[in-house]
């Protein structure tokens, strides 16, 4: 008897849409039930399902460079982690091809932007000691519940998304410390996707915060790392000291505006900024702002914003914004300040 057997792919096509019906109607259900848990203080169910991803995720492994020695006056590299939504999708075909985003595509940019700054550091060193490096992490580690969107088409959960976002940053950093002896991060917890709350959360919006899972998770997988300085803010905002001058540094979802870059809008912030600290002490005063939120670099005289690991996705393309994937990063002269600021396209 000949019998023809479908494949597993035209197996899977007959019922697709049946199933993909079931599946978003499952995962909005998970979450909405997770909401619920985190509004009636059920804090201890979402850390369950976080320690339970935290035995199922390894450390992501991002190949490390072969470092050089430098020479010359020394300076400090700075790179600016922003915006990684870890967990979100955005499929090609969404948005006439401009970008594509996914957890295998997260890792792969994150590897790229490790070899790239990798090299240019290798350039940089033919004129300076570039043995110090400090990473700064400004929020929306993942891509988070907080629009019903992003519910029924997360690549995973939620807590899952801090996992293997941690692990990721982990990975990022371990690399780095094989290219520089020395290297500090200062890694911002909250952010606007990263809260557990559907309205912003000022008080202990820090802690309360899939953020602040990230950082932890990070911050525990460096602690053999000898050359590593890992510290974890769960403050809004913090100041962040490199070579004397000082970064006054948060998310920026605070600001308001849209459209782009609020220009405006960082102005005043700036300015509230700068009036409230003028009496206070030295320590507490700015040089400049650094903020992500906006997913464009930008380089002004006052203030600096980073890329996005996400890039363009449905909702940008729909109001037709577009913003290639990209990192920053820039150099501190101990004598002139900043210099070569850099965006990494990836």
């Amino acid at each position: 008897m000949n019998t023809k057997i479908r494949s597993t792919r035209d197996m899977l096509a007959s019922v697709s849409p049946e199933m993909e019906a079931l599946r978003l109607e499952l995962k909005e259900t998970q979450s909405l039930l997770q909401a619920s848990k985190v509004s009636s203080g059920q804090i201890e169910g979402i850390m369950g399902e976080v320690l339970a991803a935290v035995k199922k995720q390894p450390l992501v492994a991002v190949p490390r460079p072969a470092g050089t020695a430098g020479r010359g006056k020394p300076i400090t590299l700075v790179v600016q982690a922003a915006d990684w939504h870890i967990g979100l999708v955005t499929p090609r075909d969404m948005i006439e091809e401009f970008n594509e985003f996914n957890w295998d595509i997260a890792q792969a940019r994150i590897a790229n932007l490790v070899q790239a700054v990798s090299k240019y550091t290798t350039t940089m060193r033919a004129g300076y000691t570039v043995d110090k490096l400090v990473i700064i992490g400004t929020g929306d580690w993942v891509s988070g519940d907080i629009h019903d969107g992003l519910i029924r088409t997360n690549e995973f959960p939620a807590p899952v998304q801090s996992v293997r976002a941690g692990r990721l940053f982990a990975g990022m950093v371990s690399a780095f410390a094989g290219i520089f002896p020395s290297v500090r991060v200062e890694f911002i917890a909250p952010g606007n996707h990263d809260r557990l709350t559907k309205k912003p959360q000022a008080q202990a919006g820090g802690l309360n915060s899939f953020g602040y899972i990230v950082g932890a998770i990070a911050q525990d997988s460096m602690r053999e790392q000898k050359n590593v300085d890992f510290r974890l803010h769960t403050a809004m905002q913090t100041i962040v000291d490199v070579e004397g001058r000082r970064y006054l540094c948060g998310h920026g979802d605070g600001i308001i505006g849209t459209w782009g870059i609020p220009f405006y809008g960082i102005e005043r912030k700036k300015m509230r900024e700068a009036t409230a600290r003028q009496n206070m002490p030295e320590a507490k005063r700015f040089h400049r702002i650094v903020i992500g939120h906006f997913h464009t670099g930008l380089d002004h005289e006052d203030w600096l914003i980073g890329g996005s690991l996400s890039g363009t996705d449905e909702n940008d393309h729909k109001c037709g914004r577009h913003s290639k994937p990209h990192q920053t990063s820039w150099c501190v002269h101990p004598t002139h300040g900043e210099f070569g600021f850099t965006r990494w396209y990836l």
